[in-house]
């Protein structure tokens, strides 16, 4: 069944993360970030602790480490036109997972996103939701089958990436890269970052980088690649402000991502 489009207002946070209002169970008025990089939602413990749920500890990868949470399925769940009755997300104190989380009630990732394929219209402040993808199964064996992923080249080697909106820029596993690219040139040498507040990385410009029909100069960060069974071909993540773009729209049944 298709519903018509809706929108939904959101704030812009510190520059570029997605946050709306929405509901968990009866508690009204929470603040949702949408990320597309997370494959399962997350509620912070004082919402979840409110509605007394039994739960389970469960872990996550989180780029260079294992998380602990726990999880629990949440009566209902909404936001715009989005609703979820009895779904199963994790629970925990946001603010260890990013120090942007602190003033969330709540992550919502992949698992309600891809119920809906959307825009984010920078210009009116507003997440537009299209066609509802009904059809798309609750949970997946592979995390990574629901993800949106975005293709750049570098010196004309194509890498793919996963399109994270709770990411400023672009990251890169180092291993990974420098295996995609042979003889890789940054032309200057790496700057040590943190990325939040405890990734080590090192930052590093790439010269003439492809994204769709823009070449440029790109600032990255690099970080040690993890496991090969994780995340297996996926070389960074890339979050919505390197496309400099006033609208992007995810397509979940087609898995792929424009922008103008």
């Amino acid at each position: 069944m298709r519903r018509p489009a809706a929108e939904l207002p959101f704030q812009l946070v510190s520059g570029y993360l997605i946050q709306v209002e929405g509901q968990i169970g009866t508690q009204n008025h929470l603040r949702f970030l949408l990320d597309t990089g997370s494959t399962m939602s997350i509620v912070d413990c004082r919402i979840a602790d409110g509605l007394k749920l039994d739960s389970r500890t469960t872990q996550s990868f989180n780029f260079d480490r294992t998380l602990t949470w726990r999880q629990a399925t949440f009566p209902n769940v909404s936001f715009g036109p989005i609703r979820a009755a009895n779904i199963t997300m994790l629970v925990g104190h946001l603010e260890d997972y990013s120090k942007f989380s602190r003033s969330v009630d709540a992550i919502i990732g992949i698992d309600l996103l891809k119920s809906s394929n959307f825009t984010i219209d920078f210009d009116t402040k507003k997440v537009v939701f299209h066609t509802f993808n009904e059809a798309i199964p609750a949970a997946t064996v592979d995390p990574l089958s629901s993800c949106i992923f975005l293709e750049i080249r570098v010196h004309g080697h194509p890498i793919r990436l996963i399109v994270d909106t709770g990411f400023h820029g672009i990251l890169l596993f180092e291993e990974r890269l420098n295996a995609a690219v042979p003889n890789l040139d940054t032309q200057e040498g790496p700057l040590k970052v943190i990325v939040g507040e405890k990734l080590h990385a090192k930052q590093t410009t790439l010269r003439g980088v492809a994204i769709g029909s823009i070449r440029r100069d790109l600032i990255a960060v690099l970080v040690q690649s993890p496991a090969a069974d994780v995340l297996p071909g996926i070389v960074g993540v890339a979050g919505i402000p390197a496309l400099n773009a006033r609208r992007v729209n995810f397509n979940f049944v087609e898995g792929t991502i424009s922008w103008e």
